[in-house]
C-alpha cells in the first residue's frame, strides 16, 4: 500500500486476544520507535524506530550466503556473528529470502492508519461481548501522534 500521502507507521507487532491490564478482550498494536527504555522492557525490538532485520543465531548454518548476495554488501560477519550495517542496508529482503535455514527475519513493516483499524475492528464483536477495551498501542495511556480511534474504542 502507497502509505506517502496518508497517515502511518512501522508496526512490528499486532496481537489480538489481549487479555492484560484490564477487563475483557482488546487487540495491542506494538509500534516502533519506543522512545523509554525500560529495565523490564519485554520488546526491545521496538526501541528502534525503522524496519530492522534480526538474525537468529540458533537457526543460523554460518554458511555466509547473507553476506554473499547483499547487494549492499551491508551484512559482515565477525567471530561467527552477523552483523548488519543499518546505514548500508537498502531493506531489499533480498537475504531474508535468500536464507536457507530462515535466520534472518524482518522486524516492522509500515501499516497505515487505515489498515490498523481494520485488523483491530476484524474482532470488534469479541470486545464487546468481553466487555472489554478496543484497541491498545503498546503500552496503557499511549497513543501515536496521528492515531485515530473509532468512537466505539475504550482507550
Amino acid at each position: 500500500m502507497n502509505t506517502k500521502n496518508t497517515p502511518s507507521g512501522v508496526i512490528f507487532n499486532i496481537q489480538k486476544f489481549s487479555t492484560d491490564d484490564g477487563p475483557g478482550i482488546r487487540t495491542t498494536v506494538f509500534f516502533k520507535g519506543c522512545p523509554l527504555r525500560c529495565q523490564w522492557c519485554a520488546n526491545p525490538e521496538s526501541q528502534y524506530s525503522a524496519i530492522q532485520i534480526l538474525w537468529d543465531s540458533d537457526k543460523c548454518v554460518r554458511c555466509y550466503h547473507c553476506s554473499d548476495i547483499c547487494p549492499q554488501k551491508a551484512i559482515s560477519w565477525e567471530k561467527n556473528k552477523v552483523y548488519i550495517n543499518a546505514e548500508r542496508c537498502a531493506e531489499c529482503g533480498t537475504c531474508i529470502m535468500e536464507c536457507p535455514e530462515k535466520a534472518l527475519k524482518c522486524e516492522g513493516e509500515i501499516m497505515s492508519v487505515d489498515e490498523v483499524v481494520r485488523i483491530c475492528l476484524q474482532d470488534h464483536e469479541f470486545y464487546e461481548e468481553s466487555n472489554g477495551g478496543g484497541y491498545s498501542f503498546g503500552r496503557r495511556g499511549f497513543k501515536p501522534a496521528g492515531v485515530c480511534c473509532s468512537a466505539d474504542s475504550k482507550t
